[in-house]
C-alpha cells in the first residue's frame, strides 16, 4: 500500500527584527531632525516675537524722549525770549536813569546859574558880560556868553555884541573877529539874562591870550559896554567827559541862544 504525502509542513521560521529595530539609529536621526526642525522653528517665532516687543518698546521710549525734547525745547526758548525782553526792558531803564541823570545834572546847574546870577557880588545894575566860559567839546571849541542886566525894574534891552579873540601866532599879535570869522548870530534882545552858545575853532599855532566883548544897546547907558576877559579865565580845558559824550560829527558853525 503506498504512502500518503501529507499536505501540510509544519516549519518554525526564525524571528525577524523589526524596520524599527533594525534602523534604529536612522529612525533616530530622522526624529531628531523633526524633533530640531519644529523646535527652531518655534524658537525662532519666539525670538521674533521679543525682538517685536522689544523694537515696540523701545519705539514708545523713544516717542516719549522726542516729546519730552520738545516741551524742553519750548521751555528754554519761551525763558530765553523772556530773558530777551528783560534784557531790553533794564537798558531801557538803564538809558532812562542815564537821561534822568543828565536832567538833574542840568537842572543843578541852571540851578547854580541862578543862584550865581542872584547872589552875584557886582549886584548887576546895568547891561554888562555876566559870564564867559569856552570849552573843548569833540573837533571844536564851544563858547559860551552870558550876557545879564539889573534883575530889578528891569525893562527889555536889545541890540548887538562883537566877540573878539585877541592872541598871538607866529610871535606876532593877531585878533580874530568871531562874530565873522565863523558868521555868528550877535543879535540879543532878553529882559535878565540871555545865554550865547557858540561852536568855534582856532587857527594853527594860534595862542589865545584875551577875550574881547563889546555890547552895543540903544536902549542902554552907556550905549557901548566893552569886558574884557583873559582866555586864562574862560577856557576850562577839564571837560572830558563831556567830550566824550558828544558826537564827533557836531557842526562847529552852529549858535544857539537861551534868554528870559
Amino acid at each position: 500500500m503506498p504512502k500518503k504525502t501529507p499536505q501540510y509542513i509544519i516549519q518554525t521560521n526564525e524571528e525577524q527584527q523589526s524596520f524599527i529595530r533594525r534602523h534604529w539609529l536612522l529612525v533616530t536621526l530622522v526624529a531628531l531632525i523633526i524633533a530640531a526642525f519644529f523646535y527652531g522653528r518655534y524658537y525662532d517665532i519666539d525670538v521674533l516675537k521679543a525682538f517685536k516687543g522689544q523694537k515696540q518698546t523701545w519705539t514708545e521710549v523713544n516717542q516719549r524722549l522726542s516729546d519730552e525734547n520738545e516741551q524742553q525745547s519750548a521751555i528754554i526758548s519761551r525763558l530765553q525770549t523772556e530773558l530777551k525782553v528783560k534784557d531790553q526792558a533794564l537798558q531801557t531803564l538803564k538809558l532812562d536813569l542815564d537821561q534822568l541823570n543828565q536832567e538833574i545834572i542840568k537842572l543843578k546847574a541852571d540851578v547854580g546859574f541862578y543862584e550865581n546870577l542872584l547872589s552875584h557880588k557886582d549886584n548887576i545894575k546895568t547891561l554888562r558880560v555876566f559870564e564867559a566860559l569856552a570849552k573843548p567839546v569833540a573837533n571844536y571849541i564851544q563858547l559860551k556868553i552870558v550876557l545879564a542886566q539889573k534883575l530889578e525894574k528891569a525893562r527889555t534891552k536889545s541890540g548887538t555884541l562883537n566877540v573878539n579873540l585877541m592872541g598871538i601866532k607866529d610871535d606876532k599879535a593877531e585878533q580874530i573877529d568871531l562874530i565873522k570869522q565863523f558868521e555868528l548870530d550877535n543879535n540879543f534882545s532878553f529882559k535878565y539874562f540871555q545865554i550865547k552858545n557858540y561852536a568855534i575853532t582856532l587857527p594853527d599855532g594860534f595862542i589865545p591870550t584875551t577875550l574881547l566883548v563889546e555890547l552895543q544897546s540903544k536902549d542902554n547907558r552907556p550905549n557901548t559896554v566893552t569886558e574884557r576877559i583873559a582866555w586864562q579865565d574862560v577856557w576850562q580845558a577839564n571837560s572830558v567827559e563831556e567830550d566824550n559824550q558828544t558826537s564827533p560829527n557836531a557842526q562847529p558853525n552852529v549858535d544857539s541862544t537861551e534868554s528870559i
